[in-house]
């Protein structure tokens, strides 16, 4: 029956074409979001994991741009057990760059607003001394690993010196239009500041920071002395991150302890809810594939309606016809999920290249396997109705109503 199945879909070849492109595209459109998805997890999940430490924020505060918190926690933090360094830090969206603020930025570089403000500079103000202390800092060590110049030393400290990405320094080119290299002056809020090292790490996450002495900082985002954004705490054992969190968070209730397990655990949450969102919203889509499949087989099986009766008066059941046209809406979305993955797959090993920030979209096997699954349902769902009506017509009916 398998092949009978196969044989009749290929004696109309243009209308099963037809079908296959109605019902591939909704398939193209969930794996192509579901793979946006999953390179914005692996980017999260990738930046997250070079971070080993604790992110002191006030309480609910979605990012260290966003959060207050005063100087003497640090002073309090260093005398708790556990915890072998304590590093303060100014956080703040970055002032205009060589003139240019957000918009114009936007401009000149050709991107849409909200790629411009993904892409938004921020000020890092570091205290030095305590930064040299720990282990686990990213932007040293990815200047050390594929960078240039030096990191903030201690005679930086209330000096313009700063250390930004390749990706600041190329979208801000100086007077030649070349990229910034080290020892170029920098004008950051109308005031000049010398580059000192240039790193990169490959994440639009964290490619947008500069990073400079945290009163020059202060000075820069206009905070007062006794303030912080952050503290970055090392413990002596980062296995027992989660209990020197819960430690500090109990210590002072009005602060959040976050280590990076917790941070991706949430992330993960929110993109489970984007996902939900996201299959809610191509739902529209595969219903419209869905129709596009019960109205190819009303067609077919009315104009089959003489071949059903002469099957039904050689022996066939009513099961029989019901599997048949079941099989064959099966078999288009089948094919539909084939073209459909394939697609998706050449698009993304095309549009990779071109990606900039990290980000990669990723075609796992399992959204593959959904991507299959979602197609083949579809056509047995959109073959339900045809088949039904199909199989319920006596054999002399059916022979009577084709012949008309």
């Amino acid at each position: 029956m398998g092949v009978f199945a196969w044989r009749n879909l290929l004696t109309r070849p243009m209308r099963t074409a037809l079908a296959l492109v109605g019902l591939s595209i909704p398939i193209l459109g969930v794996l192509g979001l579901f793979s946006v998805s999953n390179g914005l997890r692996d980017l999260v999940g990738d930046t997250l994991s070079r971070i080993e430490g604790l992110m002191i924020l006030r309480e609910n505060a979605p990012s260290p741009v966003f959060s207050h918190i005063p100087a003497s926690v640090a002073t309090e933090l260093r005398r708790m057990p556990g915890i072998r360094a304590v590093a303060p830090e100014v956080w703040g969206l970055s002032p205009n760059i060589e003139g240019r603020g957000m918009l114009l930025n936007a401009i000149v570089s050709g991107r849409n607003a909200y790629s411009s403000i993904l892409d938004q500079p921020v000020i890092a103000g570091q205290e030095i001394e305590a930064h040299q202390n720990l282990r686990s800092a990213v932007f040293p060590r990815a200047l050390r690993e594929n960078g240039e110049g030096r990191f903030l030393q201690p005679e930086d400290r209330g000096k313009p010196n700063i250390v930004i990405s390749k990706k600041i320094a190329r979208e801000h080119p100086n007077a030649n239009g070349q990229p910034r290299k080290v020892g170029d002056t920098l004008k950051i809020g109308g005031k000049p500041f010398t580059v000192v090292g240039l790193y990169e790490t490959g994440s639009m996450i964290l490619d947008v920071v500069i990073v400079m002495d945290i009163d020059t900082a202060r000075e820069l985002l206009n905070e007062p002395k006794d303030s912080l954004s952050c503290i970055y705490v090392e413990g002596e054992d980062p296995k027992d991150n989660v209990k020197l969190s819960e430690l500090i968070e109990k210590s002072f209730p009005a602060l959040d302890a976050r280590s990076m397990s917790e941070a991706q655990a949430n992330f993960s949450s929110l993109m489970g809810q984007i996902d939900t969102f996201l299959l809610m919203t191509v739902s529209l889509a595969l219903t419209v594939g869905i129709v596009g499949i019960v109205n190819t087989m009303l067609m077919s099986t009315t104009e089959r309606f003489v071949e059903f009766g002469v099957l039904r008066t050689n022996g066939w059941s009513q099961t029989d016809v019901l599997l048949l046209v079941t099989l064959e809406s099966a078999y288009l979305g089948m094919l539909a999920g084939l073209a459909g993955c394939g697609l998706a797959w050449v698009l993304m090993l095309v549009a990779n290249p071109f990606i900039g920030g990290g980000v990669k979209l990723a075609m796992t096997p399992g959204l593959l396997g959904l991507g299959m699954g979602l197609s083949i349902a579809m056509g047995m769902l959109g073959g339900l109705y045809p088949a039904w009506r199909a199989a319920r017509l006596l054999p002399m009916e059916a022979i009577r109503l084709g012949s008309h």
